[in-house]
């Protein structure tokens, strides 16, 4: 006769086999796509964490410092058959669901890609923007000295902290006959670069790498992009500087934005605000900064930041001075 206890031990077991059988079916669940995708299924990357495309173009994963690693996980599916593969600008640099690396400093274009073991594959498209660290080099973003043939030399102004810039390479290849001088670099491009946009890569003299954004390999000619905001003939004098875009010049303008003043004459001159400070410094007469003019010439000025406040705070545009005349005035 079974005894009590022995019934009890019965039940127990087929209550243990019963929860066994249940979490068995609980992992095969059709509602698990990590498990039970198989090997010819077609890959999909599962992350709700990559911002979508606005206006034709790829989004910001992220935006940090260059001092930090750029850390990212990818969930995809079939899991067991899918392997990662991340492109930064075209070229690969890791394999794997996870990535954990540091990154040079520019605004990148990711490819994560997604391809299983029967080469099937997806792909998802994002920016990674890499911000320099203070201190490091920095380039200037003026797209005329950025535009460049094989072999030819470019000044690019506007840079910072070019003393630490002893190697520059465009592409992975080293450009020639660099030099640094009051915040412009001079350099020679690789003569065998074929056409193309190149990442610039700065290096100092103990090997320490810097992004340095992209430049464009060429033989085209730079386009003019310029637009003429005024033209005509205004004689400059003392009791009549040019006003006629005092108001409007703002609307046509940023920071970047390239400023020509097509003058000829004898005499000074510079552009302005409305209350007669320098467009670029701000400073009043006498450390104004008046350029003289002698016959026909260009008066070329590059906007900044404090530009832009300087029109917004202090009424608007002018171009002052004494014995020369305005032809053309145009932005770019």
């Amino acid at each position: 006769m079974k005894t009590i206890k022995h019934i009890a031990l019965r039940a127990f077991g087929l209550l243990m086999m019963a929860c066994a059988a249940t979490a068995f079916t609980a992992c095969s669940s059709d509602d698990d796509p990590f498990f039970t995708a198989e090997e010819t299924d077609a890959p999909r990357i599962l992350n709700t964490n990559i911002p979508e495309w606005k206006d034709g173009q790829p989004q910001a994963l992220v935006t940090q410092s260059r001092t930090s690693n750029f850390v990212f996980n990818i969930i995809a599916t079939p899991r067991d058959y899918t392997t990662i593969s991340w492109y930064l600008d075209g070229q690969l640099i890791h394999e794997g669901d996870s990535i954990d690396q540091p990154l040079l400093a520019g605004d990148h274009e990711l490819k994560i890609v997604a391809t299983t073991t029967k080469g099937l594959s997806t792909s998802r498209t994002t920016r990674v923007v890499i911000t320099p660290a203070d201190g490091d080099p920095v380039l200037g973003t003026k797209a005329k000295d950025l535009w460049v043939a094989p072999g030819a030399k470019t000044t690019i102004h506007g840079c910072t902290h070019l003393d630490k810039v002893a190697k520059v390479f465009i592409g992975g290849k080293e450009a020639t006959a660099v030099s640094a001088e009051n915040g412009n670099l001079t350099l020679t491009m690789p003569a065998d670069l074929t056409e193309g946009d190149y990442r610039v890569v700065l290096q100092d003299a103990a090997g320490q790498q810097y992004g340095g954004g992209t430049i464009k390999i060429t033989n085209e000619p730079y386009p003019d992009k310029s637009e003429t905001l005024w033209e005509g003939s205004f004689n400059v004098t003392w009791g009549t500087p040019f006003d006629a875009l005092k108001d409007d010049f703002i609307n046509h303008v940023h920071a970047g934005t390239i400023l020509k003043v097509y003058v000829n004459g004898d005499g000074q001159g510079t552009a302005t605000t409305a209350w007669w400070n320098n467009l670029l410094t701000g400073k009043g007469d006498p450390e104004r900064g008046d350029i003289t003019i002698s016959g026909s010439q260009v008066l070329e000025y590059e906007l900044t930041d404090l530009s832009i406040q300087l029109l917004k705070d202090q009424n608007g545009f002018l171009m002052v001075g004494n014995g020369y005349t305005i032809t053309k005035v145009t932005v770019e």
